[in-house]
């Protein structure tokens, strides 16, 4: 189900992105790279295949990926990808244990990206539901996100506007505004689709900073991101000439220097 927010904060250094509001089928439907075999990182569930090496459950092939990350325990996933079985071997204890610690305390020791794994992902849901997900190429992210906030107005639109909901396809958000949005998600954007507002043939999406980050937030209800938040921006879509456009309110929330 969508939620009627999306927040987002991306930490640079690391490839580590954090979002509430986009979820497990999300990233499967727009990931533009679907990991192809993955250890999961949860409990280990006896019924399933168990790496010897590890001693993690292992998902082999993408349409057996694609199967357990679309299943009824979606919602609650901790997995890192791998390229070949053959490489799982090859880890080492002390690998072993920093896995360990990432489905545990939902973190890394260092850098969780392995030579010996080439994982493009690692991919963690807090308890509050928040999807922390560090992406080996964060242009990978982008693309995600600029496809799931596209997908997500199409079904505020065609929530509110029934009569009309088959007349319109939406068209992704081009990079270039994606590009001007960074600087916001490094202190941590909210995309209040609850106050979606339709006027003729503009939609616009509210864009709020956040003073607290839902990993700061992560026992609590994200949705208290809103009551402290402040307005900086708009996204506008035009459903006429099908365009993305970005109203900037706050510039200075826009500098990659700006402290709320």
């Amino acid at each position: 189900m969508r939620s009627n927010l999306v927040y987002v904060y991306v930490e640079k250094v690391s490839h580590l992105t954090l979002t509430y509001g986009i979820s497990t089928a999300d990233f499967i439907a727009n990931v533009p790279l679907p990991p192809k075999n993955i250890l999961s990182l949860s409990n280990v569930d006896p019924q399933q295949e168990i790496d010897i090496y590890s001693g993690f459950n292992m998902y082999l092939g993408e349409e057996a990926v694609k199967a357990y990350l679309s299943g009824r325990h979606a919602k609650a996933l901790e997995w890192i990808d791998f390229d070949s079985v053959n490489d799982l071997e090859f880890l080492a204890p002390r690998e072993v244990s920093e896995l360990l610690y990432l489905g545990h305390a939902y973190t890394h020791l260092k850098a969780p990206f392995y030579y010996k794994l080439q994982n493009s992902y690692v991919f963690l849901t807090l308890p509050n539901g928040a999807k922390k997900v560090y992406y080996r190429y964060l242009p990978h992210f982008y693309q995600l996100l600029a496809k799931t906030l596209a997908v997500y107005l199409a079904e505020v639109y065609r929530e509110k506007r029934l009569i009309l909901r088959s007349r319109h396809p939406f068209l992704m958000m081009p990079s270039e505004i994606v590009q001007e949005l960074t600087s916001l998600f490094s202190n941590g954007v909210v995309f209040d689709y609850g106050r979606v507002k339709i006027r003729n043939q503009e939609i616009s999406i509210p864009m709020l900073t956040a003073p607290e980050s839902v990993y700061q937030l992560k026992w609590h209800e994200p949705t208290m991101l809103i009551e402290k938040s402040k307005l900086v921006g708009k996204l506008h879509y035009y459903l006429n000439v099908k365009e993305w456009k970005l109203e900037v309110i706050v510039p200075e929330a826009f500098e990659d220097n700006f402290n709320f």
